[in-house]
């Protein structure tokens, strides 16, 4: 009876320690009690003098910018500073890190209500703080036709984009940026965590990848500008016709069938347009 009691009692042991977590494997080697403040604390975070270097930052005074604002300008000077700096600290030219760089941007402009790192999080919350959203329709057509009700085509600089998978949430299955400038040609430029590289088409080197200096370095991302839709107009203004630049950044590519854009323009840009 003792030994049948003994027998019982280690079991109900062994059921309790399989179904508790556990000890070690995915567990944190570095746990401590700062992690239980971890949920309060942000997730992005920039120093006086990360703050310091943006201000002194200089643009490309030759850009052009579409519905630009001061917001917009906060955001691409902190673009362009991250575009040399984003190297000094390795956790971000990496792999499903685009919506945490995005977020240092922001932060980086000033702008701190937006700190995500997750893509449709992020969009979420610029929704969620009075921003607007656009989920922008499959196929050329409709595409146009929606993109001619955002102030008649001519996106805010600063807004926002994201592409996402129609048949997937995973979060390599979807990519997020900002609108940058727009060019004499019509051509809209992106800003974004590139993942652009050789590999992606057997080894060849093409126009707009990842630099071989973060490829040896081991960084398989860069926050760089490329090249995103170019707009043509008719002689009203609005726009006719729309031709993916980079066919190869798939799921940012509005005419691929596998994605689908959404614009978010943040409640800091609307309020100055």
């Amino acid at each position: 009876m003792v030994a049948s009691s003994l027998r019982s009692l280690a079991l109900l042991v062994g059921l309790a320690l399989a179904a508790s977590p556990a000890l070690t494997g995915c567990a944190t080697d570095t746990a401590d009690d700062n992690d239980f403040e971890s949920a309060e604390d942000p997730i992005t975070t920039v120093s006086s003098s990360e703050l310091s270097a943006v201000a002194r930052t200089r643009t490309d005074a030759s850009l052009t910018f579409d519905n630009e604002t001061p917001t917009s300008r906060k955001i691409f000077q902190a673009s362009t500073y991250w575009q040399d700096a984003q190297d000094e600290s390795p956790r971000f030219p990496k792999a499903r890190m685009c919506a945490t760089n995005v977020s240092k941007v922001l932060f980086l402009a000033g702008i701190t209500g937006y700190d995500q790192e997750g893509v449709r999080n992020l969009i979420a919350d610029v929704g969620a703080a009075g921003g607007k959203t656009f989920t922008m329709p499959q196929g050329k057509s409709k595409f146009i036709e929606k993109l001619n009700t955002i102030y008649g085509g001519h996106v805010p600089a600063g807004t926002i984009i994201a592409g996402m998978s129609i048949h997937s949430s995973n979060p390599g299955d979807q990519h997020v940026g900002f609108i940058g400038n727009t060019d004499r040609d019509g051509v809209v430029w992106i800003y974004h965590n590139n993942w652009y590289r050789p590999e992606n088409e057997g080894g060849a080197r093409k126009s707009f990848m990842v630099s071989d200096a973060n490829l040896r370095r081991g960084f398989p991302r860069q926050w760089m500008a490329t090249p995103w839709i170019k707009i043509t107009r008719n002689s009203a203004g609005q726009v006719n016709d729309v031709k993916s630049m980079l066919p190869a950044l798939d799921d940012m590519d509005p005419l691929n069938a596998d994605f689908q854009n959404t614009l978010a323009i943040p409640r800091e840009i609307l309020n100055e347009l």
